[in-house]
């Protein structure tokens, strides 16, 4: 199998354990054969201790009551497993992370990194591409499916004009001044495509359409801007909510089913925290967020290039269609990408309104990367009709352009 690795992007571990506390390690039965048969010392906290869980029906590693799997020794942030048997001893995705492989077109997969880990965030390490060996073993391992997109994923378009746009996207992102019309862009394409014939697009036509796309961007996001309905606003904190929701707590004992709820329902109404959908999630009052006013700002367009990166890797790897992301098409994945944006600014408006501050800085951006990158694409939530019919509503184009404008 071809693997297509993202040459920009970096990562060395550094030991942080976040990956060791945020995550459930799904078990493969080869990675369950080789717990079973560890042996530890009679006097090892880990002898005979049970170490194995069930969550949403998969056999997982257990996490203690401090959210932090019972491998992980919280003094060195360092794994037990790995120290006392070696690296290949731990489970498969253990140390996939925080590499995301995923099959792509026919016989072809790609692999990018997940930006919830702060080395990647920071894009500190070894470059990719000198990873991959490494990320062609484990590619074997994973005994990736070969048939590739569908043409439904696919939007019925041949895969090298996806990868046209792709390129066409991510390198005229820069074209733009300001980040809302960064998102306008994706969006606009995305609605953009389906007007023309298959047989029609090609580079150059993607070309010559940059000009009437840029006009019709900046004619959308110039003068002042018209802010949405309360029915607008309801829809997007309840998709946040969904969003940032992390049911794993209950598994852990952080939260009940009821107190989850009562947080959920919270956030939609514009009040309670962050926390109450999360214990990774940072403390404080989503009313000081000033969601929908103009009190907390981006003064500066450098804060978000974080954000712009992601995204740049999610197109670059074909991530953000197909099994990457529960299984949406490509145009639906394009927009999923422009729906990012709103959401990283709602989440660092509340970071930034929490320490006091009126302006975002890049902290605030890194703790909303790092918090909406934790569920794009894995949570099945954000796949159920609820979640879609929400999108939907927020994708209508005035509601939309409305939406980045004002969040």
């Amino acid at each position: 199998m071809k693997l297509r690795v993202l040459a920009t992007e970096r990562f060395s571990c550094h030991s942080c354990g976040n990956c060791c506390r945020g995550w459930h390690v799904e078990l493969l039965p080869a990675d369950l054969e080789k717990i079973r048969a560890m042996s530890w010392p009679a006097n090892d906290a880990l002898h005979g201790a049970d170490v194995l869980d069930q969550f949403a029906g998969k056999t997982v590693l257990a996490h203690r009551v401090s959210g932090a799997c019972v491998f992980l020794d919280e003094a060195t942030n360092r794994c037990r497993i790995h120290e006392k048997f070696g690296e290949s001893a731990k489970p498969l995705g253990c140390r996939l992370f925080p590499f995301h492989i995923t099959p792509t077109f026919r016989n072809e997969a790609s692999v990018t990194t997940r930006f919830y880990c702060p080395s990647v965030r920071k894009n500190r390490g070894i470059s990719l591409e000198e990873r991959r060996g490494e990320l062609e073993r484990y590619a074997r391992e994973l005994n990736l499916p070969q048939e590739g997109f569908d043409e439904k994923t696919r939007s019925y378009l041949h895969r090298e004009q996806i990868e046209a746009i792709t390129e066409f996207a991510g390198m005229l992102l820069g074209a733009f001044e300001r980040d809302d019309q960064r998102a306008i862009f994706l969006f606009l394409l995305a609605g953009w495509l389906p007007s023309l014939k298959v047989n029609e697009l090609d580079r150059a036509v993607l070309g010559n359409a940059f000009p009437m796309l840029k006009e019709r961007v900046e004619l959308l996001s110039s003068g002042a801007a018209r802010r949405l309905g309360a029915g607008g606003h309801l829809a997007f904190r309840a998709l946040l909510a969904m969003t940032l929701r992390r049911d794993e707590d209950i598994m852990k004992g952080h939260a009940s089913r009821l107190s989850r709820a009562i947080g959920t329902t919270k956030v939609i109404l514009g009040r309670g925290s962050l926390r109450d959908l999360g214990a990774g999630h940072r403390e404080g009052k989503l009313v000081k967020a000033r969601l929908f006013r103009d009190e907390i700002r981006l003064t500066d367009s450098a804060v978000m290039l974080l954000h712009w990166r992601m995204v740049r890797a999610k197109l670059g790897s074909m991530q953000f269609m197909g099994p990457a992301n529960g299984g949406r098409d490509f145009l639906a994945g394009l927009r999923s990408l422009a729906l990012l944006y709103p959401l990283v600014v709602a989440v660092a408006k509340y970071s930034a309104g929490n320490r006091g501050s009126s302006e975002v800085n890049e902290d605030d951006v890194d703790y909303a990367v790092m918090a909406i990158e934790h569920s794009y694409g894995k949570l099945p939530i954000l796949n159920q009709p609820l979640a879609k019919f929400l999108e939907t509503r927020l994708m209508e184009p005035e509601s939309f352009v409305r939406l980045v404008r004002t969040v």
